[in-house]
Order: structure tokens, then sequence, then C-alpha cells
């Protein structure tokens, strides 16, 4: 163990994509001690395939689940008891406006909840999952960093708000006089439920979709960002972000590489914004008729159409870190995608 860790650790959002492989890391290690939170039994089961999928269902079983909600301080306190370590990985993530109310109390109060019981149980350290989402940009559209001063603007998403809210409240428990890190990965990719977050990207993608968003984006590999909040916590390191991402790369060139791994054809037709909006407004139409989310929304599509550029110069110089290609982190999350669909 490192400088700081001794005691229980509990991680929040352990059956997301980003929890469930973190717990797969640090359940490696017979001498931790894991309680994990969880909301229904549903996502409990996606988790465990995540452990299956590796052959690691024996350290699924070391794991004391809990049922909690983020937003009912007083279950969550129950949790807290014996606690010395936090990862807080658990958040709402979508771009459709009905989510936003709900969105903003389970980043925001979520956080703050975890944050304040964190300070009260005497927690060694807290490492917080933010996102890009929470960044600012440069003026000359240069990459954007740590340093990079978060504005809202018209077209800021109701997510980027909630996880730069967040951040306030993990940074003001650091003042507080608790030790925290936070990292802020980009589009994370890996094997998880596709069906959420950003794995639907391999998803759509698998099908081998002929159109593509002229825009650009930063992805990392979960497995990366896993491995760089376990080092960060065992680290002396704190009062710090970092931006998490392996390679800037286009749409076109992330379907693409999705595609390839599926024997599909590659994307080869741009779209337009007109066209993305009347797309956008059928999908709406869709989704009212048949009682389902709406797969586009106003948000998705200015991310579609961005170019977005990250730097983590950061943390590769803090901790020598180097991120593994993105290609890579297709090729093993895809073959195992494959495997369940044969």
């Amino acid at each position: 163990m490192g400088y700081y860790l001794h005691g229980m650790i509990l991680v929040s959002g352990g059956t997301g994509l980003v929890g469930s492989h973190l717990l797969m890391e640090l359940s490696s290690d017979p001498n931790n001690s894991i309680r994990a939170l969880y909301r229904n039994k549903e996502s409990l089961s996606k988790c465990k395939k995540v452990f299956a999928s590796e052959n690691k269902l024996s350290q699924f079983k070391t794991i004391d689940w809990q049922k909690a909600d983020l937003l009912d301080y007083f279950s969550l306190k129950d949790q807290m008891q014996g606690v010395k370590i936090v990862y807080h990985a658990a958040a709402t993530v979508s771009f459709s406006a009905k989510d936003a109310e709900q969105m903003m109390r389970v980043n925001v109060e979520g956080t703050a909840h975890l944050a304040n019981l964190s300070l009260e149980y005497g927690v060694q350290k807290f490492c917080f999952v933010s996102s890009v989402a929470a960044l600012g940009e440069y003026p000359d559209k240069s990459c954007s960093d740590e340093d990079t001063i978060w504005q809202k603007t018209t077209e800021t998403s109701n997510y980027s708000i909630s996880k730069y809210y967040a951040e306030n409240e993990v940074w003001r428990a650091n003042q507080e006089g608790l030790p925290v890190v936070i990292v802020n990965p980009a589009t994370i990719l890996g094997y998880g439920d596709w069906t959420e977050s950003s794995s639907t990207i391999i998803k759509k993608a698998s099908k081998g979709l002929l159109f593509y968003p002229p825009g650009s984006n930063g992805f990392v590999g979960v497995k990366d960002v896993v491995k760089v909040m376990k080092l960060l916590m065992e680290s002396e390191i704190e009062g710090e972000r970092f931006v998490l991402v392996s390679e800037n790369l286009s749409f076109q060139s992330i379907m693409g590489l999705i595609a390839q791994q599926f024997g599909k054809k590659l994307p080869s037709i741009k779209v337009n914004k007109k066209a993305a909006k009347l797309m956008m407004y059928l999908d709406q139409i869709r989704a009212l008729l048949s009682g389902t989310k709406p797969m586009l929304t106003r948000e998705s599509l200015q991310t579609a159409f961005k170019q977005k550029c990250y730097s983590a110069a950061h943390i590769k110089n803090k901790l020598n870190f180097e991120f593994e290609p993105i290609e890579e982190s297709i090729e093993q999350a895809c073959k195992i995608y494959r495997k369940e669909s044969a």
C-alpha cells in the first residue's frame, strides 16, 4: 500500500464502466478491503459480466456490495463506517434536457454528500472522477488542459455544468482539509454495458454506419483511467487534477477503428448540420411514439460537430505514465463484444 492508503476502500458508482474496471483492479490485491455502492440488482449483474469477461468472478465475490443512494445522506452515512479511502466514480451522464435536473442533483448534491461525509469520517484520500467536460477552452483553440478556465456559454451542456459544480464541491472539501485528487478523462472506451454512456459509440459503430459527423474528440481506454487513479491514490500527490487522454481523433477515425473490428464498411459520408438536425427531429418523433429516450439531442449534436482536443502532458510528466494506443483499447473491448454476440 502507498503513503496514504491504510483502511477500507469505498467505491461509488461501482457498477459503471470506470467503477467496474476499478473494482477489478483494486480487488486483485487480496489485502484490500473494498466496499462498493450499487443502485439496483440489474446494474450489479452488468458489473459481474465485466469480471466474468476476464475470468475474475472470484474477485467479485470478495467485494462488500451495499445498496445506496447518493441523494440519501443518511443511508450514505451508514456506508461510511470504517472507510478511509474513497473513489467517487458515480455520476449521471445524459445529454437530454429532460434529465438535467436529476443529473444536477446526483452529480453535484451527491458529490457534496460524499465529500462532506469523507471529512466527517476522517477519510485519508478522496479521488473524484470528473470529466474533460469540466475544462475550459483556450482562445487559440490549442488543446485544453488543467489550466483552461471553464466558462458557461449558450452552448455549454448541462452535463458540463454538473461536473464543473461537482468539482467545486470537491475543491471546497479540499480547502476544509480533505486530501483529494481529480481525474478528467476524455471519452472513455472499454468493455462494459454498451447501452450506456460512451460505450454506445461502440454499439452504433459495430453496425457499420455510412455517415459520420465532422467533429473530433479526445479518447482514453478505461484500463488506463483506473491505473492512473490507483497510482495517484498511492502517491503523495494531492490537491491536483489531471486530464486523461490517450489520443485526439476525429469521429470518422474512431468509428472506422470500431467498424474494422466487426468487419463492417468504414464510414464514408460526412453529415452536414442541416441533415443532422433533420435526423434529430425524426429521432425525437420516434422516441415520442415508442416512449423511449431520443438518441440524438441538441447537446449531442453540438458535440458531434465540435473540434475538441486535450493534452495529457501533466499526468505524463507527473507519473511518467504512457497511455495505451486507443486502437488497442478498442480491439480488447470489441474482442469480448464479438464473443458475446457469436
